[in-house]
């Protein structure tokens, strides 16, 4: 249990500083949190779709097919953490500058606070897949 308990606190984590990054960056922008708050919103209803249609999947392949879904799931979740591991080793500065790149783009109105939107649901949403997926192929 305190496995799954890291695995959750470190995907929160990892969103929170994106989330975080862009609220900074915006500081000051006029309507920014409201789409924020709607960005991180999609992004929580889109790992709850993931998060449903593996209960779908799994109902389906009840009984033996059971073992063989929950592991893969558990192993899909693997390779994906591990696979994030190594390319934020190397890519996770750049980014964290590319997400001020595009908060700043928003600040100087040269982009659409929609932008800010679609960065904050595909990081949370991308975390939140993450933890669906682990904690399903776990239990």
């Amino acid at each position: 249990m305190l496995g799954a308990l890291i695995i959750v606190f470190r995907e929160v984590i990892e969103a929170g500083l994106i989330v975080g990054i862009i609220l900074a960056v915006t500081k000051g922008v006029r309507g920014s949190h409201l789409v924020i708050a709607g960005g991180v919103a999609a992004g929580v209803v889109g790992a709850s779709l993931v998060a449903a249609f593996a209960g779908v999947i799994a109902e389906a392949v009840e009984g033996f097919g059971q073992e063989i879904f929950n592991a893969s799931i558990l192993l899909i979740a693997v390779v994906m953490l591990v696979w994030h591991n190594v390319w934020m080793a190397s890519h996770g500065r750049e980014l964290a500058a590319d997400v001020k790149r595009v908060g700043e783009a928003v600040r100087t109105g040269s982009k659409s606070l929609v932008a800010l939107a679609v960065v904050c649901a595909v990081a949370v949403m991308r975390e939140g897949s993450e933890i669906a997926l682990f904690m399903y192929g776990w239990l």
